[in-house]
């Protein structure tokens, strides 16, 4: 749905990239629409190949937070986007390239023990991983930063915060169902920080 409601601004934005091919601003609008469009399809590819779950969180809190932190951003898609200036344009690009790429790479690694409820489908503790905990949160972390900026309203933002919040939540849930379901999972908790930096 939000794929098709973009449609109209990525085929204006396209038509302007053809029109001024030589226009920063309009190369950097289309492709971060573009990339941000693609990043939330992949999302919901992943969750189509994705292997059974070992372990399953209970109750609901765990899966409002996994559900409503992982679509919520896709709310922002549905907002007006914003004509902005060539530097947070550029700006905004930048967020989301770097989110969409750091995206790609965590979820080269992860492959199908892609989650959306907090669940355990197997322990994964290299590559991205050997440096935080939660890689794949922290680079959709710039993506919807990215993302929102382009959608500069405050629905954009409290939507934004809203996803952080529960991702955060989110991650507190997923590591209580690894712990449970991968005992080793205590020592590399207590090695390597929470979102990298955090």
């Amino acid at each position: 749905y939000g794929a098709v409601k973009l449609r109209p601004d990525l085929a204006a934005d396209a038509r302007a990239w053809l029109a001024q091919p030589d226009s920063l601003l309009a190369n950097m609008r289309f492709f971060a629409l573009f990339a941000a469009l693609a990043f939330n399809l992949l999302l919901i590819y992943l969750i189509v190949v994705r292997t059974e779950p070992v372990k399953r969180s209970s109750g609901v809190l765990p899966r409002l937070c996994g559900f409503a932190g992982t679509f919520l951003g896709v709310g922002i898609l549905q907002l007006k986007p914003q004509a902005l200036s060539l530097p947070w344009q550029t700006g905004a690009a930048a967020l989301v390239f770097a989110g969409s790429l750091g995206s790609a790479i965590v979820l080269a690694r992860l492959g199908k023990s892609f989650s959306i409820m907090p669940e355990a489908r197997n322990l994964v503790t290299s590559g991205p991983y050997a440096y935080a905990r939660h890689p794949l949160y922290a680079v959709e972390f710039l993506t919807l930063t990215g993302t929102a900026i382009q959608f500069a309203q405050p629905w954009a933002v409290l939507l934004a915060l809203g996803v952080i919040v529960l991702q955060v939540l989110r991650t507190l849930f997923e590591e209580r169902v690894l712990l449970a379901a991968y005992p080793e999972y205590a020592g590399y908790r207590a090695r390597v920080k929470r979102f990298g930096l955090i």
